[in-house]
Parts: C-alpha cells; sequence; structure tokens
C-alpha cells in the first residue's frame, strides 16, 4: 500500500482547491481503517462552503459522498452495519458521521448530534483531535474513524449509484420515517434536487396515493415524474392559491397528508400550511441554513388543523443501510443511473465543482 495520498485541500472562498501530498496515519485507531477512495459525489453542502455560504473549519478536505475499497483494517472493526464479516479489500460505503455512542445525545437515539460528532468532509486538516486529516473523499485515501459504521456496497450497485446514498438517500429515509407515510396518503415534495427525487420513489414504494413536486426548474421537475411524482408545479409558472386549489379538489376537499421540504426556500413554508388537511404532517429538511425563519406560517391555521411539524438533519446509521437496500431493489424500476450525469478526475477537482455549481447536473462525480 502506498505511504502517501493526494488530496484536494480547500483553504478559502475565492481561492482555488490545492493538490497536496499526505503522510497516511502510521498506526489505526481502535475501530479505524484506511480505505483507497474509488469515487465521490459533490453534494450541495460542499458548494455551499467553497462559496461561502456556509462556514467550515479550514483547511480542509471536502467531500462525504463516497465509496471505497478497504486497504488496511483495526481487528475491532470487525463487522458492517449488517453484520457482514469486514476483509482487506471489501468495498464499502459509510455513515457521514463518527459518533461516540456514550454521550447525552447518543444514549438519546440521536447520534448525529453526539457532542464529539467528527463529519467526513467537514473537519480541519490540522484538528488535533484526529489522528488523520485524511477525512475528506477528494482524496486518493481517506480514514475511517472509530465510531463510524460502514457498509459493504451490494455488488449490483455501481460506484454512481452508491455514492450518494450516505447522505441524500439517508437523509431522506429519516425524512419519511420520521414524518411517517401511509398507505393511500397524498404526498408534496418542496424541491426536486437529489433530496426530492429520492424522497418521491420512497413515498411511492411507502405506498402513497399521489406524490407531487414543486420546484423552480422544470427539468429537474422532469426528473421527479421519472422518480414517480404524479403530479408537477413549477411555481414560478403558477399560483400559490392555483396550487392549493388543485390539491383540495385532488383529495375531496380535505386538503393532502403529508408536506416534505427539501429546497431550503423558507417563502415555500406557506404553501405547505395552506395545503395540508386537518391532522396532517409536515417535515422540514432542506432549511439548514442560519436565518432561515419561517414565513408565511399563520399560527392559527396550525393550531386549528392540528399540523404536525417537524425537523430532522443527516441520520442514524441504519438509514444509510436502508438506503442501500432500497438502491438494491428499485435500481431498476428508477432511473438511479441518471443522477451523475459528468464525472471528472481528482486533478480537475476546481473543474468539477465549477461544473456542479452550474446547477445543471444532479451529481457531478469525482474519480480518483
Amino acid at each position: 500500500m502506498n505511504k502517501k495520498s493526494r488530496a484536494a485541500v480547500f483553504y478559502k472562498v475565492g481561492s482555488p482547491v490545492e493538490i497536496r501530498d499526505f503522510n497516511l496515519p502510521e498506526k489505526l485507531e481502535k475501530g479505524a481503517a484506511v480505505c483507497r477512495v474509488k469515487f465521490n459525489t459533490i453534494c450541495g453542502s460542499d458548494l455551499h462552503t467553497t462559496t461561502g455560504r456556509r462556514v467550515e473549519p479550514t483547511p480542509l478536505i471536502l467531500g462525504h459522498e463516497i465509496v471505497g475499497e478497504i486497504v488496511q483494517l483495526d481487528a475491532n472493526l470487525e463487522f458492517d452495519g449488517f453484520g457482514n464479516k469486514l476483509a482487506i479489500g471489501d468495498r464499502i460505503s459509510w455513515t457521514i458521521m463518527a459518533s461516540c455512542g456514550e454521550c447525552f445525545y447518543c444514549k438519546k437515539g440521536l447520534p448525529q448530534k453526539c457532542i464529539h460528532l467528527k463529519k467526513y468532509g467537514h473537519a480541519s486538516i490540522e484538528d488535533k483531535e484526529l489522528n488523520s486529516g485524511l477525512v475528506g473523499g477528494y482524496s486518493e485515501y481517506i480514514y475511517i474513524m472509530p465510531g463510524t459504521t460502514v457498509y459493504k456496497v451490494p455488488e449490483t450497485l455501481s460506484d454512481e449509484i452508491a455514492a450518494p446514498a450516505n447522505c441524500a438517500l439517508s437523509t431522506v429515509v429519516n425524512a419519511v420515517e420520521t414524518i411517517g407515510i401511509e398507505k393511500g396518503d397524498i404526498v408534496m415534495i418542496q424541491g426536486a434536487g437529489l433530496l426530492g427525487i429520492n424522497a418521491c420513489a420512497l413515498a411511492v414504494e411507502a405506498g402513497a396515493k399521489a406524490v407531487i413536486v414543486t420546484d423552480i426548474i422544470d427539468e429537474r421537475l422532469e426528473m421527479a415524474r421519472q422518480f414517480g411524482a404524479s403530479k408537477t408545479y413549477n411555481t414560478l409558472k403558477i399560483s400559490e392559491d392555483d396550487i392549493v386549489k388543485e390539491l383540495k379538489e385532488m383529495s375531496g376537499g380535505f386538503g393532502i397528508d403529508v408536506v416534505i421540504e427539501v429546497c431550503g426556500a423558507k417563502q415555500v413554508v406557506g404553501l405547505a400550511i395552506k395545503a395540508l388537511r386537518i391532522g396532517g404532517r409536515y417535515l422540514l429538511g432542506g432549511l439548514v441554513n442560519p436565518g432561515s425563519t419561517l414565513e408565511g406560517i399563520d399560527a392559527n391555521q396550525v393550531i386549528r388543523k392540528y399540523i404536525t411539524i417537524k425537523g430532522i438533519h443527516n441520520y442514524k446509521p441504519e438509514h444509510l443501510g436502508t438506503a442501500l437496500k432500497f438502491l438494491e431493489k428499485h435500481r431498476d424500476k428508477y432511473p438511479f443511473n441518471k443522477i451523475v450525469s459528468k464525472v471528472f478526475n481528482l486533478d480537475q477537482i476546481n473543474e468539477a465543482l465549477a461544473e456542479s455549481e452550474t446547477g445543471k447536473h444532479i451529481r457531478v462525480g469525482v474519480r480518483t
């Protein structure tokens, strides 16, 4: 195995990402591993960092939607999240975070909010608490930290299909589980990015009677239809009142059962509250940026309509396992192979980020 790894380091907004050489860790911690990175996809949160829309500790190696191959393995990391025996050479994906399992939030069933949380692609290479700064995907090798749940990737899934599972698909698996979709429900999904189109397929397979998707980009709405949406609305072309009227007619005058927000635009909240029936349920998953003050909410309506509002952030380890099983079962029913539409190599990382920023692609890939 190589003793060094090339990696793309982000220093500050406005400066190109730089390729640097790193030494691989000389010794593994208990429960750790080293993987050769095979494939990454560029998540929207990576672009939020490179453009300054969110602030992360720098310098850092971005990238968290990753598939890798185990090249070093500590004996204490014996099984994956499915209970499969792990070995050198296994192709794996893993949770976006490493958690301690012992703190207040871990014991409350929220490991994604661990007090000692470390997230892949979000930690500075200068963090003294890390055994290695190689914890981002835009690298030849990556250090799998203790407290990470890893999963063998099913052989039937390509790298391109599997890589985004450990962020976008796992997050909406959490969303659908948290808000609950029952057989016969009418569901509206706000946003037709990767979270939204994954949520379409999940809602259909959960038994939804109809899945409605809203967005402002027609090409994304077309993709949503390919992932099971029965009705789509471009909210730049149709008024909120007209959408609510149609949804009421669709539901026999009562209103719809569930709305899932994954677009990150606070302006959409009012539409959800108007469209929901008495006893309806609203899941917020995209409004993660500071300043996302909810607009258009009439608390009187929330109260009188018995509306439940819940929020989720990231996911639990088991959600990644569910996501991979979902892909394995439904890879031929939905066009998951269309999600990654352009691929670059690691030396082209700046071009890859720029191409992803254009918004022309659901996902851009980086192969190392």
